[in-house]
């Protein structure tokens, strides 16, 4: 019988959680508390490890994709083995109930609204925002960079600071 690899609320103030990488592909096997998946929520950044073991046999959100909790991300089971029915209808829901949440929040009086986003309206994973405060880079001028308005990880940052240092040294051309 397989496994459905979902979204569980393990802290009171946890709404959403962003998948970060994926650590197994669909058809790799997976061996009970082997870890499958990277997750990052807002306090900290761990892998997900199934109890049971089998076959990843679907994935249901994608790298750096936010879900919110109770969405199933993955499944694992044996060969052949089916998604059970009603998983894509219950994510599609949980997804459309995400963004009812968003446009009220968007009839929100402009302070409420202020007072609830992050500065500058960027989305930052926590250790994206504190490798930006410890290498004294803007989170601006990374999310200016991609130019895309993804929610920034850590490996962003790096990646801007990787591209900062190239150019330093190859004299800023």
């Amino acid at each position: 019988m397989g496994h459905l690899i979902r979204m569980e609320k393990w802290a009171e103030n946890l709404d959403e959680v962003t998948v970060g990488e994926w650590l197994k592909r669909e058809g790799d096997c997976v061996a009970p508390g082997e870890a499958v998946a990277e997750l990052i929520t807002e306090k900290a950044t761990f892998q997900y490890t199934p109890e049971e073991g089998g076959v990843l046999l679907r994935i249901l959100a994608e790298e750096n994709s936010t879900v919110p909790v109770g969405f199933v991300i993955g499944f694992i089971g044996e060969p052949g083995e089916e998604l059970p029915v009603g998983v894509l209808e219950t994510n599609r829901a949980l997804i459309e109930a995400k963004k009812a949440e968003a446009r009220l929040a968007l009839e929100l009086p402009d302070e409420a609204l202020s007072a609830a986003r992050p500065a500058g309206g960027l989305r930052a994973t926590p250790p994206a925002r504190r490798l930006a405060r410890d290498r004294g880079v803007e989170l601006e001028d990374v999310a200016a960079w991609f130019g895309d308005g993804r929610r920034l990880t850590d490996r962003d940052v790096e990646a801007y600071l990787a591209r900062e240092k190239e150019a330093t040294s190859d004299g800023g051309t």
